[in-house]
């Protein structure tokens, strides 16, 4: 039988915090005497080669402020901090139970910044000081009553080498087998800095691939420049008129020398190119498998902002009305991104029958809750995230709860948009007619009028943008405009376009990486049908060349074809068609920020219309990017909207015998144009 006193509780929440207090001060001095039992790691004495100094401490809920763990740090250090345990920031309340990462938090010196806990990393200590442990200031006061504590272990090292420190966690782990805490925190340690020193290497040997490959391109083009220079004065004999005269006395012979000269050198190259996939595929892994940690980093933070918002919130609202807590975007600040994610949670102990958000007086759909009027019976909490689009300037973010009795609560956030003066870097390519290949009708008409849309429309300086048109385009300049000018003007946050309407070509390949036995090319004006190794350009070539742009908005677009079928543009090389597989635009849009807008499948033909005087594809694009694209009618053409609008007109006006192509991932969207 359970009594209670008829005149209240015996205590105020001001006593019952100083008699927590007091206990956990016990405890901790309890905790204290015996260190070796209540440390993360059970430290083995003496103290291990790899280990400076250690210390266990205690940081336990109802003491106030940053404090002091006793551990001294010298500027040079390395130190890890292992932190487990829990604490409950309103037991009374059915329970509000947090760990570590996301309550504490630690300063490395008594006037450094605080520093949320995000698990066990390698930290370099950069100014001479005391470490300081709390479990949030910001939730503390003497009226609250807080439950729990964290175990945390300090542990400054002899060394910097996270391959030798993950090998002590992981073995300390292995001497504590029932420890499933220490067992994860010896795993992340190891998977962070895997990741980090993967990176490194890669990012160390894509560098130096890359520099003995323009060196020996740099050799090549040497000897290719000789040749053509000799070309140019053929020899003459008594026995010219039975010689060929397209063919200048001496030349396949001075051919044969150079190619023989290099066998050895193209050879290697081929070797290099081969490292330089693999390694910028190992790169990728590892890119995506640090996204995956950072996502994870970032719910962790998101949950710690909302869990801040929540407790102001409710210490300051009246307990009839809903809680609204936002954690982001704080009202008031600056963005220079159009996109925004705005994440929080709504309250009410009584239930929430409505929740509504407002952009600019505009309704947000919900992605979460498809109905915005919620079960009758009505739901106590909610949790939204929801990506935000903002117009330029300032904008008005409303959030509205409405309780199960009908009282409604609103939070009104205001953020201003101040893009960033980002520039815009174009090559415009158009070939119509080839030396050595069937000439084309519209492709020059195409880049010239994509070129006008850039310059007069979107008012990209004409210094920013490279128009190569028929005998302009030939291999070097193609690969000099692209490799080289274009890499070293764009910046990583400029957009960079690629415009190609021309012919493209597939040549029998059994190592192409795409499965299909075809290497793919990109006919420049000069390509010889011949050897189109040596005189057009690989999709191999190209991904390379995208690779060293530095921008992380780069969208290429090709109204060219590889099918081989007549009709379109695209040259059957080899001289059998085979089926072709669109893995080559997989290549392509590998990285950051990289979008491919082709105009027709892998085995479809691009065509060209009389009545359009242009291809289907850029006809249609043009169309949508002078406005008929702009599908939320605000004045800006994205990427995403131009390729919905391709996507059913030119099927339409194909017959369903072509579909453009969209790959690629990008964070927000790229914009390809504006409406004026």
């Amino acid at each position: 039988m359970k009594l209670r006193s008829k005149h209240g509780p015996h205590f105020s929440n001001r006593e019952l915090g100083f008699l927590f207090s007091f206990a956990s001060a016990i405890t901790v001095s309890l905790g204290l005497a015996g260190l070796a039992d209540s440390a993360v790691i059970k430290m083995p004495k003496p103290l291990p080669n790899i280990v400076k100094s250690y210390k266990s401490v205690f940081v336990h809920a109802g003491r106030l402020g940053m404090n002091d763990s006793g551990v001294q740090v010298k500027q040079g250090d390395y130190i890890t901090i292992l932190a487990k345990g829990t604490i409950d920031l309103w037991p009374r309340g059915g329970g509000k139970i947090y760990g570590p990462k996301i309550l504490m938090s630690y300063k490395l010196s008594e006037k450094g910044s605080e520093q949320r806990y995000a698990g066990p990393e390698l930290i370099e200590i950069r100014e001479t000081g005391t470490i300081y442990l709390s479990y949030g200031e910001r939730y503390n006061s003497p009226t609250d009553v807080h439950t729990g504590f964290f175990y945390v272990d300090i542990i400054v090292w002899k060394t910097n080498d996270p391959k030798l420190i993950a090998k002590f966690l992981e073995e300390s782990s292995l001497a504590q087998p029932k420890d499933k805490e220490l067992k994860e925190m010896a795993q992340e340690f190891g998977k962070r800095q895997e990741i980090l020193a993967g990176l490194q290497e890669k990012t160390k040997e894509i560098k130096q691939i890359e520099q003995a490959l323009s060196v020996m391109e740099g050799k090549e083009g040497t000897e290719t420049k000789k040749v053509a220079k000799k070309e140019d004065q053929p020899t003459v004999t008594p026995m010219d008129k039975e010689i060929d005269r397209t063919k200048p006395m001496g030349t396949e012979k001075q051919l044969s020398t150079v190619v023989q000269k290099p066998q050895e050198e193209q050879k290697i190259a081929e070797e290099l190119r081969e490292r330089l996939q693999k390694a910028t595929h190992a790169m990728k892994e590892l890119e995506e498998m640090k996204k995956k940690l950072t996502e994870r980093e970032e719910k962790e933070a998101q949950l710690l902002a909302r869990l801040d918002s929540m407790e102001r919130e409710r210490s300051i609202q009246s307990k009839n009305l809903p809680v609204i807590a936002v954690g982001y975007p704080k009202d008031g600040i600056s963005v220079d991104s159009e996109y925004v994610t705005l994440f929080g949670v709504a309250e009410h102990d009584k239930g929430i029958s409505k929740l509504e958000i407002l952009v600019n007086n505009k309704r947000v759909g919900m992605r979460d809750h498809k109905d915005l009027q919620l079960d009758p019976k009505g739901r106590k909490r909610i949790e939204f995230s929801e990506q935000i689009r903002l117009r330029e300037g300032q904008n008005i973010i409303s959030i509205s709860v409405q309780g199960t009795e009908g009282l409604t609560n609103q939070r009104t956030i205001s953020i201003q948009l101040a893009r960033k003066q980002e520039k815009v870097y174009a090559v415009v390519i158009g070939i119509n007619k080839y030396k050595n290949f069937p000439s084309l009708r519209y492709a020059v008409n195409d880049a010239r009028e994509f070129y006008r849309y850039l310059v007069e429309v979107n008012q990209v300086p004409k210094d920013h943008v490279w128009l190569l048109l028929d005998e302009e385009a030939t291999l070097d300049k193609l690969k000099t405009t692209l490799g080289t000018v274009l890499r070293r003007h764009a910046g990583k946050d400029d957009t960079v376009i690629i415009f190609l309407a021309g012919h493209g070509a597939t040549e029998t390949d059994a190592s192409s990486p795409d499965g299909d036995g075809l290497e793919k090319y990109i006919l420049p004006y000069n390509a010889d049908p011949k050897d189109l190794y040596s005189s057009a350009m690989p999709m191999s070539e190209v991904a390379r060349i995208f690779q060293r742009i530095s921008s992380e908005r780069l969208v290429f677009i090709g109204d060219t074809c590889y099918s081989g079928a007549s009709g379109g543009r695209t040259i059957l090389a080899g001289g059998t068609r085979a089926n072709v597989s669109s893995a080559f635009l997989e290549r392509l849009s590998q990285g950051k920020g990289r979008v491919i807008l082709t105009a027709s499948d892998a085995n479809e033909v691009s065509l060209e219309k009389e009545q359009l005087k242009h291809g289907v594809f850029t006809y249609y694009l043009l169309e949508g990017l002078r406005g008929k694209a702009d599908l939320n009618g605000d004045g800006v053409i994205t990427v995403d909207e131009v390729y919905h609008y391709v996507s059913e007109k030119v099927p339409r006006a194909t017959g369903q015998d072509q579909h453009p192509v969209r790959k690629g991932e990008t964070v927000g969207q790229i914009v390809l144009g504006v409406v004026r």
